[in-house]
Protein backbone atom coordinates (compact mmCIF):
# COMPACT_ATOMS: atom_id res chain seq x y z
CA UNK A 1 0.00 0.00 0.00
CA UNK A 2 1.47 3.56 -0.79
CA UNK A 3 1.02 5.64 1.92
CA UNK A 4 1.96 9.20 1.74
CA UNK A 5 2.08 11.21 5.38
CA UNK A 6 0.91 14.86 5.94
CA UNK A 7 1.48 16.77 8.65
CA UNK A 8 -0.13 20.55 9.27
CA UNK A 9 2.26 22.77 11.40
CA UNK A 10 1.69 25.96 13.03
CA UNK A 11 4.28 27.42 15.34
CA UNK A 12 5.50 24.02 15.68
CA UNK A 13 9.55 23.85 15.43
CA UNK A 14 9.83 22.33 18.90
CA UNK A 15 7.31 19.30 17.91
CA UNK A 16 8.52 18.88 14.28
CA UNK A 17 11.62 17.04 14.73
CA UNK A 18 9.76 13.94 17.01
CA UNK A 19 7.07 13.89 14.38
CA UNK A 20 9.46 13.60 11.42
CA UNK A 21 11.48 11.78 12.52
CA UNK A 22 9.35 9.08 13.34
CA UNK A 23 7.61 9.44 9.95
CA UNK A 24 11.08 8.54 8.18
CA UNK A 25 11.44 5.95 10.12
CA UNK A 26 8.13 4.33 8.00
CA UNK A 27 8.02 2.83 4.27
CA UNK A 28 6.32 6.09 3.15
CA UNK A 29 6.09 7.19 -0.31
CA UNK A 30 6.01 11.00 0.81
CA UNK A 31 6.11 13.25 3.63
CA UNK A 32 4.42 16.17 2.92
CA UNK A 33 4.38 19.18 5.61
CA UNK A 34 1.58 22.20 5.37
CA UNK A 35 2.86 25.54 6.93
CA UNK A 36 0.03 27.55 8.00
CA UNK A 37 1.89 30.84 8.50
CA UNK A 38 4.30 29.83 11.47
CA UNK A 39 6.26 32.51 12.93
CA UNK A 40 8.92 30.35 14.01
CA UNK A 41 11.24 27.88 12.79
CA UNK A 42 9.06 25.59 11.42
CA UNK A 43 9.27 25.40 7.65
CA UNK A 44 13.28 25.33 7.98
CA UNK A 45 13.20 22.30 10.04
CA UNK A 46 10.69 20.71 7.72
CA UNK A 47 12.65 21.16 5.19
CA UNK A 48 15.58 19.48 6.72
CA UNK A 49 13.21 16.88 6.78
CA UNK A 50 11.43 16.68 3.51
CA UNK A 51 11.47 18.93 0.43
CA UNK A 52 7.46 18.57 0.22
CA UNK A 53 6.78 21.42 2.62
CA UNK A 54 3.92 23.66 1.03
CA UNK A 55 3.45 27.23 2.99
CA UNK A 56 -0.23 28.72 2.99
CA UNK A 57 -2.03 31.50 4.68
CA UNK A 58 -3.73 29.91 8.18
CA UNK A 59 -6.41 28.51 6.37
CA UNK A 60 -7.51 25.66 9.34
CA UNK A 61 -5.81 22.12 9.42
CA UNK A 62 -8.88 20.29 7.09
CA UNK A 63 -8.62 23.10 4.04
CA UNK A 64 -4.64 22.50 4.99
CA UNK A 65 -4.88 18.66 4.44
CA UNK A 66 -6.95 19.31 1.16
CA UNK A 67 -4.26 21.04 -0.11
CA UNK A 68 -1.45 18.51 0.81
CA UNK A 69 -3.19 15.53 -1.17
CA UNK A 70 -3.99 17.49 -4.08
CA UNK A 71 -0.27 17.67 -4.47
CA UNK A 72 0.22 13.83 -3.93
CA UNK A 73 -3.17 12.13 -6.00
CA UNK A 74 -1.32 8.93 -7.23
CA UNK A 75 -1.04 7.18 -3.54
CA UNK A 76 -3.27 4.18 -1.69
CA UNK A 77 -3.93 6.37 1.80
CA UNK A 78 -3.03 9.24 3.47
CA UNK A 79 -1.61 8.85 7.36
CA UNK A 80 -2.52 12.23 8.65
CA UNK A 81 -0.58 12.94 11.65
CA UNK A 82 0.10 15.52 13.59
CA UNK A 83 3.23 17.50 14.63
CA UNK A 84 3.60 16.68 18.32
CA UNK A 85 2.93 12.61 17.24
CA UNK A 86 5.41 9.58 17.42
CA UNK A 87 4.46 6.08 16.11
CA UNK A 88 6.71 2.84 15.99
CA UNK A 89 7.32 1.07 12.78
CA UNK A 90 5.16 -2.00 14.32
CA UNK A 91 2.35 0.36 15.33
CA UNK A 92 2.32 2.04 11.58
CA UNK A 93 2.00 -1.59 10.45
CA UNK A 94 -0.67 -2.41 12.08
CA UNK A 95 -2.70 -0.04 11.39
CA UNK A 96 -1.96 -0.06 7.10
CA UNK A 97 -2.67 -4.02 7.97
CA UNK A 98 -6.15 -2.78 9.20
CA UNK A 99 -6.56 -0.27 6.21
CA UNK A 100 -5.53 -3.01 3.86
CA UNK A 101 -7.09 -6.63 5.14
CA UNK A 102 -10.40 -4.73 5.11
CA UNK A 103 -11.77 -2.79 1.73
CA UNK A 104 -15.14 -1.62 3.68
CA UNK A 105 -12.80 0.43 5.48
CA UNK A 106 -12.52 4.24 4.80
CA UNK A 107 -10.69 5.33 7.62
CA UNK A 108 -8.63 3.92 10.90
CA UNK A 109 -6.60 5.46 13.76
CA UNK A 110 -4.83 4.01 16.21
CA UNK A 111 -4.90 4.65 20.44
CA UNK A 112 -3.60 8.11 21.88
CA UNK A 113 -1.19 7.57 24.71
CA UNK A 114 0.22 10.55 26.57
CA UNK A 115 3.43 10.95 27.29
CA UNK A 116 2.35 10.42 31.36
CA UNK A 117 1.62 6.59 29.88
CA UNK A 118 -2.50 7.53 30.50
CA UNK A 119 -4.42 7.07 27.55
CA UNK A 120 -7.08 9.79 25.31
CA UNK A 121 -10.08 9.92 23.67
CA UNK A 122 -9.06 8.77 19.94
CA UNK A 123 -12.41 7.52 18.58
CA UNK A 124 -15.70 7.86 19.71
CA UNK A 125 -19.54 7.93 19.31
CA UNK A 126 -21.80 9.91 17.71
CA UNK A 127 -21.54 13.30 19.46
CA UNK A 128 -24.21 14.52 21.41
CA UNK A 129 -24.80 17.41 23.80
CA UNK A 130 -25.59 15.97 26.71
CA UNK A 131 -21.41 14.70 26.69
CA UNK A 132 -20.71 18.39 25.00
CA UNK A 133 -22.44 19.85 28.82
CA UNK A 134 -21.02 17.43 30.66
CA UNK A 135 -17.88 17.99 29.80
CA UNK A 136 -18.01 21.68 30.41
CA UNK A 137 -19.91 21.72 34.21
CA UNK A 138 -16.34 19.54 34.44
CA UNK A 139 -19.08 16.18 35.87
CA UNK A 140 -16.54 13.88 34.78
CA UNK A 141 -14.36 15.16 37.54
CA UNK A 142 -16.79 14.01 39.84
CA UNK A 143 -16.06 10.50 38.84
CA UNK A 144 -13.17 8.81 40.52
CA UNK A 145 -10.62 7.03 37.71
CA UNK A 146 -11.67 3.43 38.86
CA UNK A 147 -15.26 3.71 38.69
CA UNK A 148 -14.46 5.31 35.10
CA UNK A 149 -12.67 2.42 33.74
CA UNK A 150 -15.28 -0.30 35.09
CA UNK A 151 -18.45 1.64 33.47
CA UNK A 152 -18.14 1.10 29.72
CA UNK A 153 -17.73 -2.79 30.82
CA UNK A 154 -20.93 -3.15 31.64
CA UNK A 155 -23.24 -3.94 28.17
CA UNK A 156 -26.23 -3.04 29.86
CA UNK A 157 -25.57 1.01 30.45
CA UNK A 158 -23.07 0.83 27.54
CA UNK A 159 -25.92 -0.49 24.98
CA UNK A 160 -27.78 2.57 26.40
CA UNK A 161 -25.40 5.22 27.14
CA UNK A 162 -23.27 5.76 24.49
CA UNK A 163 -21.18 8.59 25.65
CA UNK A 164 -19.45 5.40 27.81
CA UNK A 165 -17.81 4.77 25.18
CA UNK A 166 -15.55 8.12 25.63
CA UNK A 167 -14.34 6.15 28.76
CA UNK A 168 -12.93 3.14 27.11
CA UNK A 169 -9.52 4.29 25.93
CA UNK A 170 -7.49 1.43 26.75
CA UNK A 171 -5.65 -1.23 24.29
CA UNK A 172 -7.80 -3.97 23.84
CA UNK A 173 -6.22 -5.79 20.79
CA UNK A 174 -9.60 -5.52 18.84
CA UNK A 175 -10.32 -3.83 15.63
CA UNK A 176 -13.51 -1.69 16.71
CA UNK A 177 -16.55 0.25 14.72
CA UNK A 178 -16.72 3.58 15.82
CA UNK A 179 -18.63 6.78 14.27
CA UNK A 180 -15.67 8.73 14.34
CA UNK A 181 -11.69 8.42 14.49
CA UNK A 182 -9.50 12.00 15.50
CA UNK A 183 -7.36 13.17 12.91
CA UNK A 184 -4.34 13.41 15.53
CA UNK A 185 -3.36 10.53 13.46
CA UNK A 186 -5.80 8.88 10.89
CA UNK A 187 -5.06 6.56 7.78
CA UNK A 188 -6.95 7.39 5.52
CA UNK A 189 -8.28 5.13 1.98
CA UNK A 190 -7.66 8.22 -1.07
CA UNK A 191 -10.53 6.90 -2.79
CA UNK A 192 -12.92 7.22 0.37
CA UNK A 193 -11.22 10.40 0.83
CA UNK A 194 -11.95 11.56 -2.64
CA UNK A 195 -14.99 10.31 -2.89
CA UNK A 196 -16.45 12.69 -0.07
CA UNK A 197 -14.26 15.54 -1.25
CA UNK A 198 -12.18 15.83 1.77
CA UNK A 199 -12.51 17.76 4.53
CA UNK A 200 -15.21 20.44 5.04
CA UNK A 201 -13.03 23.75 4.80
CA UNK A 202 -15.83 25.33 6.78
CA UNK A 203 -14.25 24.14 9.83
CA UNK A 204 -10.83 26.07 11.05
CA UNK A 205 -10.10 23.70 13.78
CA UNK A 206 -12.07 20.73 15.71
CA UNK A 207 -14.55 18.55 14.73
CA UNK A 208 -13.33 18.27 11.33
CA UNK A 209 -12.22 15.03 11.58
CA UNK A 210 -16.00 13.90 13.40
CA UNK A 211 -17.58 15.44 10.00
CA UNK A 212 -15.72 13.33 7.49
CA UNK A 213 -15.94 10.40 9.63
CA UNK A 214 -19.82 11.30 9.30
CA UNK A 215 -19.52 11.39 5.77
CA UNK A 216 -17.79 8.44 5.41
CA UNK A 217 -20.11 6.69 7.02
CA UNK A 218 -22.90 8.14 4.80
CA UNK A 219 -21.29 6.81 1.96
CA UNK A 220 -21.31 3.13 3.12
CA UNK A 221 -17.75 3.65 4.54
CA UNK A 222 -16.34 1.81 7.72
CA UNK A 223 -14.48 3.82 10.07
CA UNK A 224 -12.70 2.04 13.23
CA UNK A 225 -10.46 2.35 16.25
CA UNK A 226 -7.68 -0.17 15.98
CA UNK A 227 -6.85 -1.37 19.47
CA UNK A 228 -3.70 -3.14 18.81
CA UNK A 229 -1.91 0.38 17.69
CA UNK A 230 -0.59 3.14 19.88
CA UNK A 231 0.45 6.33 18.39
CA UNK A 232 2.34 9.28 21.35
CA UNK A 233 0.67 12.66 21.48
CA UNK A 234 1.56 15.15 23.66
CA UNK A 235 -1.85 17.49 22.52
CA UNK A 236 -2.50 20.78 22.18
CA UNK A 237 0.80 22.40 21.81
CA UNK A 238 -0.09 24.58 18.99
CA UNK A 239 -3.30 25.93 20.32
CA UNK A 240 -2.45 26.96 23.90
CA UNK A 241 -1.64 30.28 22.84
CA UNK A 242 -5.02 30.98 20.49
CA UNK A 243 -7.51 29.31 22.63
CA UNK A 244 -8.59 25.84 22.71
CA UNK A 245 -11.72 26.09 24.17
CA UNK A 246 -12.81 28.41 22.07
CA UNK A 247 -11.28 26.95 18.80
CA UNK A 248 -13.01 23.52 20.28
CA UNK A 249 -16.60 25.18 20.49
CA UNK A 250 -16.39 26.86 17.79
CA UNK A 251 -16.31 23.56 15.91
CA UNK A 252 -18.48 22.13 17.60
CA UNK A 253 -21.12 24.86 16.76
CA UNK A 254 -20.06 24.30 13.12
CA UNK A 255 -20.71 20.46 13.39
CA UNK A 256 -24.27 20.56 15.01
CA UNK A 257 -25.20 23.14 12.51
CA UNK A 258 -24.68 21.15 9.74
CA UNK A 259 -25.46 18.11 11.36
CA UNK A 260 -27.58 18.51 14.36
CA UNK A 261 -31.46 18.81 15.61
CA UNK A 262 -32.52 22.06 16.10
CA UNK A 263 -32.11 21.61 19.92
CA UNK A 264 -28.75 20.97 19.41
CA UNK A 265 -28.26 23.87 17.57
CA UNK A 266 -29.76 25.70 20.09
CA UNK A 267 -27.68 23.91 23.21
CA UNK A 268 -24.39 24.44 20.87
CA UNK A 269 -24.64 27.97 20.61
CA UNK A 270 -25.49 28.47 24.16
CA UNK A 271 -22.02 26.56 25.16
CA UNK A 272 -20.02 28.45 22.62
CA UNK A 273 -21.39 31.38 24.33
CA UNK A 274 -20.96 30.28 27.56
CA UNK A 275 -17.66 31.17 29.73
CA UNK A 276 -16.56 28.19 31.46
Amino acid sequence: MRVAAVVVSYNSSRDLPMSLGSLHALPLDRIVVVDNSSTDDSVRIARSYTPHVLTLPNVGFGAAINAAVESVPDVDAYLLFNPDCHIADKDYAVLVEALRSDARFGAVAPLMRYPDGTYGISSGPEPSMAKEWLAALRVDHLVPRRVKSWLPRLPFLRSRLRMLEYLDVGPSGETRAASWVSGFCMLVRARAFHDVGGFDPGYFLYFEDVDICRRLRDRGWGVASVGSSVADHKESTSTAAVGKRRLYRSGMSVYFSKHGTRGQRVLAGALRRLPI
